[in-house]
């Protein structure tokens, strides 16, 4: 875990900590690894979860130094092991979106992900941070699509600087405005707006947040990382990404239990095939437009309240707008009118055991001319409007089946819980397990979803998923992350009737 460490004499650990961060500055930018790709270890969405999963456990806090300290330092480390285990049994299609060509039964993967960490802070005025990441993917032997073993990196996963300019005047110049603050925040960074859903990336960006009063509010201007994969994956040399985005949120916090909001972001795919392919345009330029609303399902009225306890909600809605081209189209790219909403309950009952139940629905729009909602390729037919909703965020659509949220329709109902609240033996009180299930749809039954293991058109209904995971804190730095999942395909839409399993394990070393 991060602690506070004032600056003192010399020992070989914090120098070893410099020397690494220095190390990955240096060769983030030089070195790229064959092959090095941002969804090699698992496929997109479900590395996505892992990421996700984890990144409440990485964030890094911003601590203010003690009064007597200027400049305060910090340093640290992630190291994660994770085994993963697929069942992936799929049609006979001959796809150059399929790596080797063929699906294979099984799969079974190791992947080493170590990310070192330093932060610096002065004066609580100026906060510093660089994370780099190195990873190394070893396949069993036989299981990998075409090597057995991949490095990604070394490379900055996140590096940053951010000036606190409320405390900055209020410290150089003495000027205090009460309740107004504006932190401003340049390089590598996480960002997303709403639930993120239209939006969520680590991005090299320019990004400001600021309150004033009831009102907050972000605006961002951002530049894909280009050792990410793209996400149309029928673009020539999709391994790499280069699109540039901007965008604001806005909400308003003066209601006692619930909170309005409202994002719009744009999106422009400056990415460059290559090679080049004379008969197809790969351009896809959107805008996105949400409103959400999040909180307590608690009303008053003068003296009088009325609710529910500990019942949350969220709803949001999002408008896509903008240009892609068509199957075969060089000139002139076709309009883009789609959209997706996401809504649900949580419930926080009473008890030691901290019981959490959610109920979630959520849909985005397809097209029925798409084969696939993200690669152009086989996408919208030419001359026709593009209602196939595609966002450049993230949304849990389950462990196995783990499709992008498009052309996509699911209900889901979790609950978690922490079953030994009283049990000191193995920090046993630190575990929590919960489990989730889905039923899935597609909005327009003739188009394609992102797994092209859907190869039956003309039926709404997908299948459904049960999913089970356990993060059991094993001590202060260590933790250990349990996730499975078993999707059960339709066989209106799947030829392929067996079952799809999804088996990962993390252990997790904070130091």
């Amino acid at each position: 875990m991060m602690m506070d460490r004032a600056r003192h004499s010399f020992c070989p650990r914090k120098l070893a900590a410099w020397l690494m961060a220095a190390m990955f500055i240096s060769t983030a930018a030089v070195r790229e690894v064959s092959g090095q790709t941002q969804q090699a270890s698992t496929p997109g969405v479900q590395e996505r979860f892992l990421e996700e999963q984890l990144r409440p456990l990485i964030v890094p806090e911003l601590r203010s130094p003690e009064a007597e300290n200027r400049c305060r330092y910090d340093f640290g480390g992630v190291l994660r092991h994770t085994g993963l285990w697929f069942e992936d049994h799929g049609p006979d299609i001959n796809s150059p979106f399929i790596r080797g060509g063929e699906f294979q039964g099984y799969l079974q993967a190791n992947d080493l992900d170590l990310r070192p960490w330093l932060s610096v802070n002065v004066d609580g005025v100026h906060y510093g941070f660089i994370r780099g990441q190195l990873d190394f993917l070893q396949y069993c032997s036989g299981d990998s699509f075409d090597r057995n073993s991949d490095w990604r990196g070394p490379f900055v996963d996140l590096g940053f600087y951010r000036l606190d300019i409320d405390r900055a005047l209020d410290e150089y110049h003495g000027w205090y405005i009460d309740g107004w603050s504006a932190d401003v925040t340049v390089g590598r960074q996480f960002l997303y707006v709403g639930r993120g859903i239209a939006y969520s990336l680590v991005a090299d960006a320019v990004s400001t947040d600021w309150v004033c009063g009831p009102w907050a509010g972000m605006a961002f201007a951002s530049q894909s990382i280009r050792h990410f994969d793209n996400i149309d994956l029928s673009v020539p040399g999709f391994s790499r990404s280069d699109r540039e985005f901007c965008g604001a949120q806005i909400e308003y916090e003066g209601f006692d239990h619930w909170k309005p909001y409202f994002y719009a972001v744009v999106e422009r795919d400056r990415s460059e095939e290559s090679p080049e392919d004379p008969g197809q345009e790969f351009d896809y330029d959107s805008e996105y437009y949400g409103w959400g609303l999040q909180g307590e399902a608690m009303f008053e009225c003068r003296e009088a309240r009325w609710g529910i306890p500990n019942l949350q909600y969220f709803a949001e809605f999002i408008v896509e707008r903008g240009d892609s081209f068509g199957i075969d189209a060089t000139e002139s790219q076709d309009p883009i009118r789609s959209w997706a909403m996401d809504v649900g309950l949580v419930y926080y009952g009473k008890g030691s055991t901290k019981p959490r139940y959610l109920v979630e629905f959520a849909q985005a729009t397809g097209d029925s001319n798409r084969s696939s909602p993200q690669n152009t390729a086989i996408g919208n037919a030419a001359g026709t409007t593009d209602r196939g909703f595609l966002g450049f965020g993230f949304l849990n659509t389950g462990f196995s089946f783990a499709p992008l949220f498009a052309n996509l329709e699911f209900a889901r109902v979790a609950a978690s819980c922490r079953p030994c609240p009283e049990t000191h033996w193995w920090n046993l009180k630190e575990l929590e397990i919960g489990a989730s299930c889905f039923a899935f749809w597609r909005p327009e039954e003739d188009g394609g979803i992102s797994d092209i293991r859907a190869d039956v058109s003309g039926h709404h209904y997908l299948g459904s998923e049960v999913d089970f995971y356990a993060t059991w804190r094993l001590s202060t730095d260590l933790y250990l992350m349990t996730n499975y999942g078993t999707f059960f395909p339709d066989t209106g839409s799947f030829s392929v009737e067996r079952s799809r399993q999804f088996l990962s394990f993390s252990l997790v070393w904070l130091f």
